[in-house]
């Protein structure tokens, strides 16, 4: 299976994980607004395709907090991995 998209990683996730695990990873705090609102927020978020424009030569690099990275992607800290997979941490 070819992944596109954040949600068919979810939808792959539920598939493999046991419930109580994938349920724990994809809920949110108390009642859960600020899951939502990040969602709706990501939603909101479109890409603009660039048609007859040389990619030979692509950066896609940037600056966070003064440090270059080589592309706008980041991942928070997250607790619990190990329920997910061994070699994951508990903290």
């Amino acid at each position: 299976m070819e992944i596109t998209n954040v949600m068919e990683y979810e939808k792959i996730a539920k598939e493999k994980l046991p419930k109580m695990v994938y349920d724990y990873y994809a809920s949110g705090a108390e009642d859960q607004w600020t899951l939502q609102e990040n969602r709706n927020a990501f939603s909101r978020i479109l890409f603009r395709p660039r048609i007859i424009i040389d990619v030979g030569e692509i950066d896609v690099s940037t600056r966070v907090l003064g440090f270059k990275i080589s592309m706008p992607i980041m991942v928070a800290p997250t607790a619990m991995q190990k329920m997910a997979h061994p070699d994951g941490k508990f903290f």
